[in-house]
């Protein structure tokens, strides 16, 4: 039951990898990614703990927020939370530059399930900003 919901959750969380000319990755180091990245995923995660949308999805970028309406996220979090519960412990394990996009990763614990979690979060930096284009829990 618990896997049905992950395929629920990365469905609706699924990356979209089309970005702005603009975009540029988030840095070339773990110190620089984790210190610019670590902030957006706090922010996400007590958003999504609250079932605050908005924290949630403020450093979105418009197609994830499209992709993933408040409607779709309530729902969505309630059925990982009955199913995982919240996170309440992550660790930083490195990240990957993809193109445009730097996807960091993290070992997650969730007060909901024995198991560890993958935390993946992929930023795009826009002028002076860092947004996120996708989101996974696996």
């Amino acid at each position: 039951m618990v896997k049905r919901y992950f395929i629920i959750f990365f469905l609706f969380l699924s990356c979209i990898m089309v970005g702005p000319v603009s975009a540029g990755i988030v840095g070339e180091t773990n110190e620089q990614v984790q210190s610019k990245a670590e902030a957006v995923l706090e922010n996400i995660l007590e958003g999504f703990a609250e079932d605050d949308y908005q924290k949630y999805a403020r450093d979105f970028d418009e197609f994830l927020k499209e992709a993933i309406p408040e409607d779709k996220f309530l729902l969505t979090t309630r059925q990982i939370k009955d199913a995982m519960g919240i996170c309440v412990a992550r660790e930083y394990l490195g990240f990957l530059n993809k193109g445009e996009m730097t996807v960091g990763l993290w070992k997650g614990t969730f007060d909901g399930t024995s198991e560890d979690m993958l935390i993946k979060l992929v930023l795009s930096e826009r002028g002076d900003k860092i947004v996120v284009t996708g989101l996974w829990f696996q």
